[in-house]
């Protein structure tokens, strides 16, 4: 429950599957392909010059009527985010790419920068021209230093040939892009505590509203968009929003890339259409569970948990039925739990995490997620636990939800509290004997 990955070569292995057409991922694995010249060998910017041939609405007109949604873990449709930019009136505005892919079992964006670098840098672009933003930022996690010096290699190389700078590609259009680099800080996926931590501030995440597209990045206009998303944007272009919003369901349309790890034969990342069921996912793609499974996370740790059940194996991967089951799709971030990890540590080992990344500036995570439900934690696995210590536990993380300033607070909460929902008995039996119902490798007495 590490929310550690397949190593690269087993994840471009098997994003390869037959049935499904690879369009994001397409250049990701091929030698080579992080240049510039590969890149326009395979109609590289292309779509950056039909967009600067339309009207800008006309760009976000286009994005809308794909159905693209974010994938950053929100879910929120792209071109309405655009469309909130307010009218152009002299004022700078930012684009700005949250790359701060910091989500446990998520590591979609991170193959895409290091192996096609050149495909996000035409997303922004169009995003940019899109919203009147001569300017983009691109904040990527600290520790992906691969990946920023793809980055910073691309953006020299673009600059260089016209790609970016001023009149990109002769269009008459300027856009740059600042390639920033966070200090490994998970809080720095929330779009505002990214503004900060840009501007040099304290990682805290703001008060909305104002939201960014009102006062953003220096209080100026602000886009923000994950990595998929923006690189979206520039099949979208390309292919049209029919070809986008035929895949999929009508709930959800185009395409999502699945990281799948944990108790799997086959983990790494796939490209498929959105409404594909989590039985396909792993039984199909990942090549079933290593063994008995009790649980898996459909959309990285901060997602409500399922039991390896019928029911919830058959949901389709779409927004609105996962929300209906009780979870979100996330980040596409998909973890399988085995029958032999004990729950308790399992959901422990989530909670640390976020009690080690909380910023501390609200109190229900300063003394909820940071403080007391750790210690309860230990408290239980120790061996020294009540059958009240559980029913508090329960009360704690049902008062966490919806208390704090960013979902950092819900992220930690909604794990434990569908844990305690489908595997009560686990707790239960180690507040009655001490020791836990499936004792995998005594980590429980360490």
């Amino acid at each position: 429950m590490s929310g550690a990955v397949a190593d690269k070569p087993d994840t471009i292995t098997s994003r390869h599957d037959p049935r499904f057409e690879v369009t994001l991922y397409k250049y990701v694995g091929v030698e080579g392909a992080h240049t510039l010249d590969a890149y326009l060998a395979h109609g590289g910017y292309g779509a950056a010059k039909k967009a600067f041939g339309m009207e800008p609405s006309e760009v976000v007109d286009l994005v809308k009527a794909s159905g693209l949604r974010g994938r950053g873990g929100a879910g929120f449709p792209a071109g309405v985010k655009w469309s909130f930019m307010p009218p152009v009136d002299g004022r700078q505005r930012f684009v700005v790419c949250n790359a701060d892919e910091s989500e446990p079992g998520s590591c979609k964006d991170r193959y895409l920068m290091e192996d096609d670098p050149h495909q996000l840098l035409e997303g922004m672009m169009i995003a940019g021209y899109a919203i009147g933003a001569t300017k983009g930022v691109l904040y990527i996690r600290g520790e992906y230093y691969h990946a920023y010096e793809r980055l910073r290699d691309a953006i020299e190389e673009a600059r260089q040939r016209g790609y970016l700078g001023e009149n990109v590609m002769d269009s008459g259009f300027d856009f740059d892009v600042i390639l920033h680099r966070g200090a490994g800080a998970y809080i720095c996926g929330e779009e505002t505590a990214l503004m900060n931590s840009f501007e040099g501030l304290r990682a805290n995440p703001r008060l909305k509203p104002p939201f960014p597209a009102q006062a953003g990045v220096y209080g100026l206009p602000t886009t923000i968009n994950n990595v998929t998303t923006l690189a979206s944007a520039v099949h979208i272009i390309e292919k049209g929003a029919d070809w986008y919003a035929a895949m999929g369901t009508d709930d959800s349309k185009g395409i999502h890339h699945v990281q799948i790890s944990g108790a799997v034969n086959r983990p790494g990342v796939f490209e498929v259409p959105m409404g594909i069921t989590y039985r396909e996912i792993i039984f199909d793609l990942a090549g079933g569970p290593k063994g008995p499974a009790k649980a898996f996370i459909p959309g990285g740790t901060s997602c409500p948990l399922f039991p390896f059940d019928d029911e919830h194996l058959d949901l389709p991967m779409e927004y609105a039925a996962v929300a209906k089951a009780g979870s979100m799709m996330g980040t596409g971030g998909l973890i399988v739990i085995p029958e032999d990890q004990c729950i308790v540590d399992a959901m422990y080992n989530v909670t640390r995490f976020y009690a080690h990344e909380s910023c501390g500036k609200c109190t229900p995570c300063r003394e909820g997620v940071s403080t007391w439900l750790p210690k309860m934690f230990q408290k239980l696995l120790a061996g020294l636990g009540t059958p009240e210590d559980v029913d508090l536990m329960e009360d704690m993380v049902s008062n966490l939800r919806g208390t704090a300033f960013c979902p950092l607070a819900d992220a930690c909460a909604w794990p434990v509290q569908t844990s305690l929902k489908y595997f009560r008995n686990e707790y239960e039996h180690l507040a009655q004997h001490g020791t836990p119902l499936h004792p995998r490798k005594d980590r429980w007495q360490s």
